[in-house]
């Protein structure tokens, strides 16, 4: 099965988008806008400097990974950063397994990989998307500081 980057990303429209930023301030910052959401749960951002941002929600880092929106759009047919970002092969393996998000929907770990999570088809649910979110924003905001190896004990209230 090959996945389109229609089924890759999810649609913005009528999705709070400050809603879905707001755990995230700590790391992006000021930026103009969300480019993309992918089914991964990351997004794609529009900084301040016209260059295009990967914020990565399973470990809390931000990457510059185009100068523009045109180097960006030409990246987007490029099958190593679609590989890279947007992690098609396991998407496939979750849509076979029955884990198909809905429209406010994308798939979250239940074990952030930072924390020892694998990315396999058992470790992924669908979750709704102010809840992963707000979630992982607020996980990688608390481990940001920490030394790699730190022993976390995490408390969900």
């Amino acid at each position: 099965m090959e996945l389109s980057l229609q089924q890759l990303t999810k649609p913005l429209f009528g999705i709070d988008i400050d809603d879905l930023l707001s755990c995230w301030k700590w790391c992006i910052g000021e930026m103009n806008r969300v480019v993309l959401i992918s089914s991964m749960g990351d997004f794609f951002l529009l900084g301040k400097d016209d260059a295009i941002y990967w914020l990565q929600t399973d470990c809390g880092t931000l990457t510059k990974v185009a100068e523009n929106l045109n180097a960006f759009n030409i990246f987007l047919t490029d099958e190593d950063c679609i590989d890279n970002w947007f992690l098609p092969l396991l998407v496939e393996k979750l849509i076979l397994s029955g884990k198909v998000p809905g429209d406010n929907e994308v798939y979250s770990f239940k074990r952030l990989p930072i924390l020892g999570g694998d990315y396999t088809v058992e470790n992924i649910e669908v979750t709704n998307m102010s809840v992963h979110f707000s979630f992982m924003g607020l996980i990688c905001e608390q481990i940001k500081d920490l030394p790699d190896g730190t022993h976390v004990t995490l408390k969900v209230v």
